[in-house]
């Protein structure tokens, strides 16, 4: 028997605070608490900490309000986009994590971590509380609205000390269940035409007022600011290799407007956990512009791995995604956007614009025009 009435608790903290989409990586010591999950909240099994980060922070520009399941030794996983998303634009994330290394723990690789833990969160800043009892978590629920409030991240260590009993067993078993797979990609040994900041004219063409467009970091927000500007834009300041992640949960949450992201190369080799995702999730009214200039264009144009014959689009549709497009034409291009193709995949040459200037705006500026803007 599993000890339910701690995890119930927690849930009914957690639903009391609106909360009904959580971001769950699997850890034994969670298995109390996940088989206890009320059917009013949705659970997302993710592949990667990261990932989550940005799947719940496309849905809070969206209004709506996420947790996250992990083990703590995922909390290493996760502290740049932590960073650069959720404490950067000051969004709410509560981080429910089972407490390895710390109680009875039989593998000694999670002791040597376990027992940093909370000087890992003070040295980072992340607000924390241990939960060893009942009494810990009696005042849950008052304890989250408060995250939700003063928009900031707290972490919640559970240790195995809330649950009287575990077992590894409560879930249906997974089991291997291969979808059979064609791939056919092109290949492209053109030569590109238009820059970046050309290909973003291009696209910004066609998108209509009530699109939505993110922007990944670096240049390509800089490019897609001053190209054309309007609250519809999210800009990404930071967290390489989320962008796609914050769109596709952004896009769940608003089914009626496209979503467009603005993205390259590097990103995708930087964290391919996107097109995994974008595969699984696929949202039909979201579309990722992969700007593939062959390098990494933000840094100074060192090559990435399309440079070596690497194909973005081959990848994504071995993992099952059949809406992509690839090409270096310009109408060719301007088609598959129209026609709202999940991956499209644009060559471009490498070389940033040198006219336009920084974004002037602040994080939060940026956030709260655009959740004004699309709400």
């Amino acid at each position: 028997m599993l000890d339910s009435t701690n995890a119930l608790m927690i849930w009914q903290a957690m639903t009391a605070n609106g909360i009904d989409k959580v971001c769950y990586l699997p850890c034994n010591k969670l298995n109390a608490l996940m088989s206890n999950a009320p059917e009013s909240v949705g659970i997302w099994n993710i592949t990667k900490e990261s990932v989550g980060l940005g799947l719940c922070f496309g849905r809070s520009l969206a209004g709506k309000r996420s947790a996250m399941c992990i083990q703590n030794t995922g909390l290493g996983n996760l502290i740049t986009e932590l960073y650069t998303m959720q404490k950067l634009y000051r969004e709410a994330l509560p981080i429910f994590v089972s407490w390895r290394g710390y109680y009875q723990e039989p593998i000694e690789a999670q002791i040597i971590l376990g027992g940093k833990i909370e000087d890992i969160l003070k040295s980072i800043d992340v607000e924390y509380r241990v939960c060893k009892t009942r009494d810990d978590i009696a005042d849950l629920g008052t304890d989250l609205g408060a995250v939700f409030d003063q928009g900031k991240v707290k972490v919640y260590l559970m240790s195995p000390e809330l649950w009287e009993t575990n077992s590894p067993d409560y879930h249906v078993f997974g089991e291997p269940c291969i979808s059979p797979v064609s791939v056919e990609a092109p290949a492209y040994k053109g030569k590109p035409t238009r820059t970046r900041i050309e290909a973003i004219a291009e696209l910004m063409e066609c998108v209509g007022d009530d699109d939505i467009v993110i922007s990944q970091i670096g240049f390509p927000s800089k490019e897609v600011y001053n190209t054309r500007d309007r609250a519809e834009n999210f800009y990404m300041l930071g967290a390489l290799g989320a962008a796609t992640e914050v769109g596709i949960g952004l896009a769940l949450e608003k089914p009626h407007r496209h979503v467009y992201v603005v993205d390259g190369d590097g990103s995708f080799f930087f964290n391919p956990n996107q097109l995994v995702d974008l595969a699984t999730f696929h949202p039909p009214n979201l579309s990722v512009v992969c700007l593939d200039n062959g390098s990494w264009g933000s840094t100074g144009n060192q090559p990435t791995l399309s440079s070596q014959g690497m194909n973005l689009t081959g990848m994504v549709r071995a993992m099952g995604l059949e809406s992509t497009g690839m090409t270096g034409d310009a109408d060719e291009f301007k088609g598959m956007v129209r026609d709202g193709l999940t991956f499209i995949h644009y060559m471009i040459r490498a070389g940033n614009d040198k006219i336009g200037g920084e974004i002037p705006l602040k994080a939060l500026e940026i956030k709260q025009r655009f959740m004004q803007a699309i709400a």
